[in-house]
């Protein structure tokens, strides 16, 4: 049992909020995520990769205490986020694209990736984008970035920009079918001509680690075997989180992300990598033709 279990034992209920505050806030003081970061600088893999090694030096270790990404391992942290670069950077080669001009980070959270990608592209307008204000705010505050704030209807969000590049990190592993696709047209409406939109979805992988249970993605048993069975079914599925209404946890295969992409139009496909981030979630890379 964690020191925090056994804290809880001890404290009314009423007073678990509080605690989880004080705790997050305590485990992301500026001294403790510097000092993690200074870590993972010494890490000989990073040290050969000249490029990765500059970006994690030049990026901020100021992370807020709201960032439900970070779980007090830094280290780890920041290795998401260069793992999300080296899918971009892959993408965009694949693309044969190099200039990137403006860039949208949606779902941006509070920078995991986007304190990268100011660095990767110094020169591009970013803008980040997320549901959350206060985290926007965050992303404006520390790294310069264009403020949007997002809706839960996708069909009728409209930014009025278009982006040469969209990073799109874990946002459709949490929505149901016709978000997805309402959110595939909201690529199609922001992208440049020519422009590269770079997702991540759930796909074979996690639905075999559902059921070995060393991950459960918040869900209860009977909600893994059910979409882990829906998903062998269909190469789709999708379940509520028990204490939230429409967002939750979705698998979708490979063929069932295309088709869906097909129905939106005007997408082409030229990157796809298995668990390409983080070892995990798999990533797909379309460009614009329109």
């Amino acid at each position: 049992m964690s020191y925090a279990e056994q804290l809880k034992q001890f404290t009314p209920r009423g007073l678990w909020p509080y605690l989880g505050a004080v705790r997050r806030w305590v485990r992301a003081v500026p001294p403790r995520t510097h000092w993690q970061k200074q870590r993972l600088l010494k890490d000989p893999a990073l040290q050969a990769v000249a490029a990765e090694l500059a970006l994690i030096e030049r990026a901020s270790s100021r992370i807020d205490y709201n960032d439900g990404m970070y779980k007090g391992d830094g280290v780890h942290y920041y290795k998401v986020g260069l793992s999300a670069i080296r899918c971009i950077d892959g993408a965009l080669k694949a693309a044969g694209k190099e200039k990137v001009g403006n860039l949208l980070d949606l779902p941006c959270g509070y920078g995991r990736v986007l304190r990268l990608l100011v660095h990767r592209f110094p020169e591009a307008k970013i803008a980040a984008c997320e549901l959350e204000r206060g985290a926007v705010d965050f992303c404006v505050a520390q790294f310069g970035a264009a403020p949007f704030y997002s809706s839960i209807d996708l069909d009728s969000l409209t930014l009025g920009a278009h982006f040469d590049l969209i990073w799109c990190g874990s946002l459709i592993t949490h929505l149901n079918d016709i978000p997805v696709l309402a959110l595939l047209k909201f690529f199609r409406r922001h992208l440049s001509p020519g422009g590269l939109v770079v997702f991540t979805t759930h796909g074979d992988f996690v639905a075999r680690r559902m059921p070995l249970r060393d991950f459960d993605y918040g869900l209860t048993t009977e909600q893994i075997a059910a979409i882990t069975a829906r998903y062998a079914e269909t190469g789709f599925a999708y379940t509520d989180y028990f204490d939230r209404k429409n967002y939750g946890v979705s698998l979708t295969s490979p063929a069932w992300i295309r088709g869906q992409v097909g129905r939106a139009g005007g997408l082409r496909e030229v990157y796809f990598r298995e668990r390409g981030w983080d070892e995990h979630q798999d990533v797909f890379g379309f460009v614009s033709e329109g």
